[in-house]
């Protein structure tokens, strides 16, 4: 399977829309089929498959989203797990954009229908710590579905998660082997798919030769990315070229999925990216270093494992309710309530973390505050 993978847009008749299938089910290591659609020129029904389950994404535009009797406001910032049986409907304003994940019903964890909203899920910091609104010098990740979320599992039986993340400019960034500034990834631990659909300015992706070295690394070609390629870090454990390390907690390990993501000055990447398995715990990852996420196993055994994913719960209650209350339109009932409280003093927790990393980057001086100006908090 090739890594980078372009988007071939099709009209599909039948429901009057564009589709370009990114991933079939039979070819991906995870298991799902993933695809882009669009409504161009008119409004259009969609039915997602009602013996599957699927993970919805507005990227432009908007819908309305029915439930039954439900009417749902379906709209940029939303996202929707919906189990099988759901019998959901949704009406696709023209110019409306989607990522599409389905996967069959053994795959579906999840009985229930969940709706988050990222006005909330921004709204999540707590003692210091980001939970699901992660800014960091490098991108902006929005941790929309995580591991102990009950969505999809992958063919594996595996929980995965699902993120919306922004990539940033490298200007400022440690320099690669060729003396060039860029992001440093080495996903060791699971499989990546990143659903590009907002590049601005010049980026492009490469990925590391085996065998892997930490000096004179071997490098396949630099691929240029735009807002409708995908790049799929598909090098599943167990493969030919797979390497082994062990760890600092003596665990066997693989080495996989090395790459490097350029962004020219000025210009950003934006995505949604499914990880199977799904990342836990508080981010690691440091400029310079290729980075990972730590697996499961590793960080449920830390300290303040306990106390992050009790801290997490009590948010995700309310970004539950206030997102599914925003889409009925009866969040002004919720405010002065409980949840209404818990999303204000998220809020301002979110915005403390904020500054404070304003305040670090400044004092650094590599001009990267400029950077991430433009992605803080209102």
């Amino acid at each position: 399977m090739d890594a980078v993978i372009k988007n071939r847009w099709q009209p599909d008749p039948m429901h009057a829309l564009e589709r370009a299938e990114i991933l079939h089910p039979g070819k991906s290591p995870e298991g799902f089929g993933v695809e882009r659609l669009r409504a161009v020129s008119q409004p259009v029904l969609w039915r997602p498959d009602p013996e599957q389950g699927h993970i919805v994404s507005v990227l432009r535009g908007g819908a309305m989203l029915e439930l039954g009797a439900r009417a749902l406001t379906f709209d940029v910032g939303a996202h929707a797990y919906l189990p099988p049986g759901a019998g959901a409907e949704l009406h696709l304003e023209p110019g409306t954009d989607l990522v599409h994940v389905g996967a069959p019903a053994a795959q579906a964890a999840g009985q229930a229908v969940l709706l988050r909203h990222e006005t909330f899920v921004a709204a999540t910091a707590h003692q210091g710590h980001a939970l699901r609104w992660i800014l960091t010098p490098q991108y902006l990740s929005r941790r929309v579905f995580l591991r102990h979320d009950q969505t999809l599992r992958s063919k594996g039986g595996h929980p995965v998660s699902w993120f919306r993340t922004t990539m940033f400019d490298v200007a400022g960034l440690p320099a690669n082997a060729d003396g060039e500034p860029v992001f440093k990834m080495s996903y060791d631990s699971r499989t990546e798919f990143n659903v590009l659909y907002d590049v601005q300015g010049e980026a492009r992706v490469r990925m590391a030769l085996h065998p892997y070295r930490a000096d004179g690394q071997a490098w396949g070609p630099w691929r240029p990315l735009d807002s409708d390629t995908t790049y799929h870090l598909a090098e599943a454990a167990g493969g030919p070229d797979e390497e082994r390390y062990t760890d600092s907690d003596g665990r066997q390990r693989t080495l996989r999925n090395r790459h490097e993501v350029y962004v020219a000055a000025g210009g950003h990447a934006t995505l949604c990216c499914l990880f199977d398995p799904a990342p836990v715990g508080i981010e690691r990852h440091l400029p310079g270093a290729y980075s990972d996420y730590e697996p499961f196993e590793v960080v449920s055994r830390r300290p303040e494992y306990a106390p992050h994913a009790a801290a997490l719960a009590r948010f995700d209650a309310m970004v539950d309710e206030l997102s599914m209350a925003r889409a009925e339109g009866k969040l002004d009932a919720h405010r002065g309530g409980e949840a209404w409280a818990l999303f204000l003093e998220g809020k301002r927790a979110q915005r403390a973390l904020e500054q404070a990393l304003m305040e670090a980057v400044a004092g650094e001086g590599q001009g990267r505050e400029a950077v991430l100006r433009p992605w803080l908090q209102a």
